[in-house]
């Protein structure tokens, strides 16, 4: 996949916001919905039936957004994963994720916090392309689910939508304000009871 397009179609769908999973809700608050992975808001699964449901709700809500774009869910899936180190060149991907996802390819490097003089931190940011029920996306989505990494974000070539897992649930930045409150409204019980959405 080539870089440079990657980064013009990005600019071009979101403009000044970042391919960082953390900073999506707040630059996209309008557009942004927060589902919850397990009954209760649990975040960790610790049973087959729990692991099963976060799986579940993953792929429900990842196959509606893929039938939103009108191809269906065998449509190809852009899968955004991370590293990290203290300068601008790449760090390798940790072993397991790059055992999830062996074929990714470095896109691109952001600096992420520059607080402390001397301790930078950078995202390296990583594309591979699968599907959604592919054995790749479900060991992701497992390695997520288990904190063994974060910063994912998923989405399709024309970046209509985003979807960010993180340890205990997933972001979802909807394609409009208007798509945003179907989502909300279909899996209300998977929201959380927090006044801000968290």
């Amino acid at each position: 996949m080539d870089a440079a397009d990657l980064t013009a179609r990005w600019a071009g769908a979101w403009g000044d916001c970042r391919p960082v999973g953390h900073e999506l809700r707040g630059c996209l608050q309008d557009r942004w919905v927060r589902f919850h992975s397990l009954p209760g808001s649990k975040r960790y699964a610790d049973s087959d039936d729990e692991y099963a449901e976060l799986m579940r709700r993953h792929t429900t809500v990842l196959g509606e957004l893929l039938s939103r774009d009108g191809a269906g869910e065998e449509r190809d899936l852009l899968v955004l994963t991370a590293s990290w180190s203290g300068g601008p060149a790449p760090a390798p991907r940790a072993a397991e994720l790059s055992r999830a996802l062996p074929d990714a390819a470095h896109w691109t490097s952001i600096l992420t916090d520059d607080s402390l003089p001397g301790e930078e931190t950078w995202t390296h940011l990583w594309v591979s392309v699968t599907r959604l029920h592919s054995r790749e996306l479900s060991r992701l989505l497992r390695l997520v689910a288990d904190y063994g990494t974060a910063g994912v974000i998923i989405t399709t070539a024309e970046m209509g939508w985003l979807y960010h897992p993180y340890d205990g649930g997933a972001d979802v930045i909807a394609t409009t304000a208007g798509h945003h409150d179907q989502l909300r409204s279909a899996h209300s019980d998977w929201l959380s009871a927090h006044p801000a959405g968290l």
